[in-house]
């Protein structure tokens, strides 16, 4: 019988539906209007997508279909489609969360431009926000490119689909591990520059976890 988990792919799942820009968020409280600012995506490269993957998982399925053991054959489906939507859902979140950040960093710059008195250096506050745009912009590029990844189980062989999966499986972890770093990084980029609005320090890494 063929067996296998989406242990490592359900990490990653609980692991970044829990990112979240705290720093960014608390102070937020002060910066009212901090809806997320979209920029959509271009309907070519989705329908690009789109088409590739039903074509992959059309041929997985003629594949499948010449299986002597059928209920094989639908478990490999079934996680050749959970893995593509596994990378969809991550992607779509993470750049939710890159959005979150851009609009903290609209509120704090229009703050910082203003004469107030919490603003302490404003020449290096905007420095930082300068910093963590290129963070955030660097990330959401990497996004781009990871949404229109295929993870469709390649077939080898009957005896081997269990193999195949895995190896989608641990790519499929591998990329999103990587994706998630740069989100973090983006995310200690914006907590710097409002760290260094608050105390007019230049921006340094010592809030990096």
């Amino acid at each position: 019988m063929f067996k296998f988990g989406l242990s490592k792919a359900s990490a990653i799942l609980i692991g970044l539906s829990v990112l979240v820009t705290s720093a960014g968020l608390a102070f937020a409280e002060d910066l009212p209007g901090t809806a997320s600012a979209r920029k959509p995506v271009e309907p070519n490269k989705i329908q690009l997508t789109r088409e590739k993957l039903a074509f992959r998982e059309a041929a997985l399925k003629l594949k499948l279909q010449t299986f002597r053991d059928q209920k094989k054959a639908t478990a490999a489906a079934r996680i050749s489609a959970n893995l593509n939507q596994i990378n969809q859902n991550q992607t779509t979140q993470m750049q939710k969360h890159l959005d979150t950040m851009t609009s903290i960093l609209d509120k704090l710059e229009t703050r910082v431009s203003k004469p107030t008195p919490d603003i302490k250096d404003p020449a290096s506050a905007k420095a930082a926000i300068v910093s963590a745009r290129t963070a955030i912009a660097s990330a959401s590029a990497l996004i781009a490119v990871q949404a229109q990844n295929d993870y469709t189980i390649q077939v080898t062989s009957e005896n081997r689909i269990g193999i195949d999966a895995k190896i989608q499986r641990d790519k499929l972890h591998t990329d999103l591990l990587t994706l998630r770093k740069s989100v973090i990084d983006a995310k200690q980029s914006v907590a710097n520059a409002i760290r260094v609005a608050k105390s007019g320090k230049e921006a340094t890494t010592s809030g990096k976890q």
